[in-house]
């Protein structure tokens, strides 16, 4: 929990909640699980008990004590709609930030389900009020929140294809996609999205919950980072940039991760680019791991791959592969809604 982040797209973090489980591919290598796992059975400390889901009541004022407005991402170490987590707790976290209304918090979850069937319900809603003539605040005049951004994390085209129709039919000021770590290619046409990100089209999802408007307004596209990170191939993250730009959306492009791009495995023939692989050459000599990945997501070993539009990437870490996708860094946001 600090009133300041490393994370690109945000400025601060706040953990009313701590610990999750595994729900899909994306949360295989859980930096939070990582971090919290070492300090298990060490007693007395923070994340005594490893990353098993705990409520933090003592967190929750936290952002009403920050006077400067900043982005807030919410539960950076859990998933505040976990079945674990009680509705009448995450009504409490909703209730602070109506309170907090100087900043903008940003939520992100892979139950897309709970928070879709929370947020479009009337019961939830009095909850929330409850909460608030509780803490003795102005009651809310505006549901849903004008100053929360609610996301869903969608690392491949199965995911997105359940979490995007589930998001865009959940009440939201601003809706946004997370895909990180993006694990494959994801066309937002397979799942109402390059139309439901598109506010030229008229024929989308109804939004029949309440929501104000049925589209996606921001994407942020990262690699995965850490030990057992899997790499990311340059045209996924290209492809979702174009399907934004197309469509007028910002678009934020947060890190390669651990695995950096070298370059095509051909050139502009069907032969393999002698120069890439002189410099396959060179990093194993620097002992950098490098492969072949293939658009379908398909890492090759010990064949020649007929793919024309297979890479080379090396691991070479998150602070060398840095953020630049086609020579420049991509920081768009959303306009901040009052």
């Amino acid at each position: 929990m600090s009133n300041h982040s490393r994370i690109e797209w945000t400025d601060a973090t706040w953990n009313p909640v701590t610990g999750c489980t595994k729900v899909s591919p994306g949360c295989d290598n859980c930096y939070a699980e990582t971090f919290a796992e070492r300090f298990r059975g060490t007693a007395g400390h923070y994340f005594e008990n490893g990353f098993d889901v705990q409520l933090r009541p003592g967190k929750l004022d936290l952002p009403l004590h920050w006077t400067k407005p900043r982005r807030v991402f919410v539960n950076s170490m859990s998933d505040l709609f976990h079945d674990q987590v009680p509705d009448e707790y995450i009504a409490e976290v909703f209730a602070v930030m109506a309170a907090a209304r100087q900043h903008t918090f940003q939520l992100l979850t892979k139950r897309h389900g709970r928070m879709r069937a929370l947020l479009a319900s009337q019961s939830f809603f009095g909850l929330v009020s409850d909460a608030i003539f509780e803490m003795d605040r102005p009651l809310v005049t505006r549901w849903p929140l004008p100053n929360v951004w609610l996301g869903v994390s969608v690392e491949n085209q199965r995911w997105a294809r359940i979490r995007i129709p589930a998001l865009l039919d959940t009440p939201a000021a601003v809706r946004w996609l997370s895909c990180e770590p993006l694990l494959g290619a994801i066309d937002l046409d397979d799942c109402g999205g390059i139309s439901a990100i598109n506010r030229d089209w008229v024929g989308g999802p109804s939004g029949g919950s309440g929501a104000p408007h049925p589209f996606v307004d921001w994407v942020v596209v990262g690699g995965e980072s850490g030990r057992g990170a899997r790499p990311m191939h340059p045209d996924w993250a290209r492809s979702l940039r174009e399907q934004c730009q197309a469509a007028g959306v910002p678009f934020l492009f947060k890190q390669w991760g651990e695995w950096a791009p070298i370059g095509p495995l051909y050139g502009d023939s069907d032969e393999v680019d002698e120069a890439h692989m002189e410099a396959v050459g060179l990093e194993v000599i620097d002992h950098k791991q490098v492969i072949q990945l293939e658009r379908s997501g398909e890492i090759v070993s010990e064949y020649q791959p007929t793919d024309p539009q297979t890479w080379l990437v090396a691991r070479t870490g998150k602070k060398a592969a840095g953020r630049e996708l086609d020579d420049r860094t991509w920081d768009e946001y959303p306009a901040v809604t009052s």
